[in-house]
Parts: structure tokens; sequence; C-alpha cells
């Protein structure tokens, strides 16, 4: 007997693919917008921005880690550090210097130096009681630096004589601020100006040497006579006679110095007579030095007047890193001779150095002195 075969059932099962719709998520517009925005911003990026391709520093070349060495043993001199208090030990030169060292104000004229040869200070941190310092150009370290203070150094002494040049104008706050300055700055008054007098009294009971400042005849420019200017040709009576009634007016001032004077300096007559004058007076003078070819100071000691002469300008540059370079080189002068001395002028960067450098130059081993204290 055959067996019957099972039919499947009509309805069987088939299978199936489940259909798949995407619904946009139901955001907040503000959302959707922010989504947008980010979209477009990342598209424009790579659109219209180059790309910053990061390259390594090259490697310093030799020409320039030896200009930065150079520098860096220069500014070491001015502040009285020689070859022998340097030392190299495993690539760090170790660098002995006062225990009342001036780190501060060195560490603001290195800079300066640097820049100026497109340079850096890399580095500078302090480790226990010692300073370390890397300086180099594109950070990469051409000379690393460990400052060790030692007993053992001693600090240079030297006398340094500053006037301040210009003074009569008007009795401004910069003129007092140089006026009421903490330290034994002379100040140069010229003759016959609105505030001349008021200036030189005020100076006087603030303590502080009083110059006249004398205007001579420049060389170069327009001679300007408002009754006290000595100029070359003058009788010896009248440049008596101005020379008397400037120090009448600042009777204070214990010496003299020149106002411009290029031309006059050079004169051996006009000097002649100028000496003669201030030896009647009882005065001393000191040269500006405001030409190379200058015979005022060697007339001065041809008549036996106490003299000097100035060695720099400290602000012959109206910038603020200039006169930070020109007082580390008077104290280096001054450690070097004994004695210098600088003129500065009535001016806002002038006395802002002034005010930050006199209290570290000071304990780096520079006595500050009127300038009386150091003619001969």
């Amino acid at each position: 007997m055959k067996r019957k075969r099972r039919r499947p059932p009509q309805d069987s099962f088939k299978f199936k693919l489940p259909r798949l719709q995407w619904r946009w998520p139901t955001l907040n517009y503000k959302l959707w917008l922010l989504f947008f925005l980010a979209i477009l911003l990342l598209l424009f990026r790579l659109a219209l921005i180059p790309r910053i391709v990061k390259t390594g520093p090259a490697k310093i070349q030799k020409k320039t880690v030896l200009e930065v060495q150079t520098t860096v043993r220069a500014v070491l001199k001015q502040f009285g550090i020689d070859q022998e208090h340097l030392s190299v030990e495993d690539s760090v030169t170790r660098v002995l210097v006062p225990k009342d060292f001036s780190f501060f104000v060195f560490y603001g004229v290195l800079r300066d130096e640097l820049e100026d040869m497109g340079a850096e200070i890399i580095d500078c941190h302090k480790s226990g009681d010692h300073i370390f310092m890397s300086v180099g150009e594109d950070n990469e370290a051409a000379e690393h630096l460990l400052f060790v203070k030692s007993r053992r150094i001693e600090t240079d002494q030297g006398r340094a004589a500053i006037i301040i040049d210009d003074f009569g104008y008007s009795f401004s706050k910069l003129a007092r601020s140089f006026v009421t300055l903490s330290a034994p700055i002379t100040i140069s008054v010229i003759p016959g100006l609105a505030a001349s007098q008021k200036v030189a009294e005020i100076a006087h009971l603030h303590g502080k040497q009083v110059l006249v400042h004398m205007p001579m005849e420049p060389e170069h420019e327009k001679v300007v006579d408002e009754g006290f200017t000595l100029i070359t040709g003058q009788d010896p009576g009248k440049v008596s006679l101005r020379l008397r009634q400037a120090f009448a007016q600042i009777p204070v001032a214990v010496g003299m110095n020149n106002h411009q004077g290029s031309k006059a300096t050079q004169d051996p007559a006009l000097m002649d007579a100028v000496m003669g004058a201030l030896k009647d007076l009882n005065k001393f003078f000191i040269d500006s030095r405001t030409s190379s070819q200058s015979i005022a100071y060697q007339t001065a000691k041809k008549y036996d007047i106490p003299s000097g002469e100035s060695r720099l300008f400290l602000d012959a540059e109206d910038n603020t890193a200039f006169i930070r370079r020109q007082l580390a080189r008077m104290a280096q002068m001054a450690k070097d001779q004994g004695s210098v001395i600088a003129i500065g002028h009535v001016r806002k960067r002038t006395l802002a150095v002034l005010e930050e450098m006199l209290p570290t130059l000071k304990a780096s081993g520079v006595t500050f002195v009127f300038v009386s204290e150091v003619i001969n």
C-alpha cells in the first residue's frame, strides 16, 4: 500500500527582507542650524585656508653660534665678568658672578643686544641658588649658561657722574621727577629761560649740584642768540659779561658745561676767553664733547681750571634699549677707568631707565657722585 505524500500548505511562510526607512531626526530647528553652520565652516576651512605645515627648526649655523657667544661675553664684560670667570662643563657655560650681581639689569641689556642681531633668550629659570639661561636663534640654543654666585668674585668699584642737560624751559612734572630723583645727579640749567631760576633753586634745595648749561655756537645749525650764546668772533669782554650774567641768574651753579657748541669749542680765541672768565669766577668746566674736534677741555687745563669731559651721551637715541646699553657701558667704563662722566637729557625714557637701573648698577659696584667729584 502506497503511502501518500504530504503536500505543503498553500499558505506556506515566505521570507521577506525588512524595509529600512530613514527618517530625519526630530531635532530642534536651532540644532539643525548649528549643524549646517558647522558643515559650512569646515568646507570653508578646507577650501580657502591653506594648511600650515610645521617644519622643525633648521640646525643653527656655526657662524650664528659664534656671534651669539661673542655678544654674550661682550655684555658680561660690561658687567665686570671676564673670561676667567667662565668655564664649560658638559656643554654648559658656568658663569661665576658676585653675590650682588644685578642679574635683572644684565638680562635686559643682553635681551636687547641679542634682538639687534636676530637672536633671543630662549629660556631662563631659577634652579635653587643658580640661574639657568639658554640663548640662541629660532628656538635653537647656541649656548647654555649657568650663573653661580660666588663670594670669591669681588665687585669692581668705579665712580660715575651723570649730568642731565636742558633744564629751564619749564618746571614740569618730568623736571620735578629728575630734581627729586634719589641719586646724586647733576642738573644743568640753560640761562635766560622762563623757569631757569626756579629749577635751579629747587634742585639746590633737594641737594642736587647745579651747572650753567651755557649756549654756544653750533657748527651745522642756525645760531639762536637770546642774550647768552657764546659765538665765535665775539669780543672777550662780551664773552666775560655773558658768563657773569649767566652765573648771576643762577647763583647756585658751581660750574658750567656747554649747550651745543660744536663750532664754538673748536675755536681757540673763544675758548681762551671762556676759560679766562671762568677762572676769574672760580668755576669749573665740563666739556660736553658735542664735537670730536673740541679743544675746550685742553684749554681749561691750560688755564689750570678744574675740568672734565663727558665720555658718552646716555640718550643720543631716545630709545629705551639704547639708554640701557649706554648705562651699562657707562658702568663698565667707570670700573675700567675709575671714573666717568655721562650726559643725559630731560626725557621720559631717560628718567624711566635711570629709575630702573641706578639701584642695581649701584649694587654692582658703581658709586654715583656729583660731577665735581670726578674732575681734575
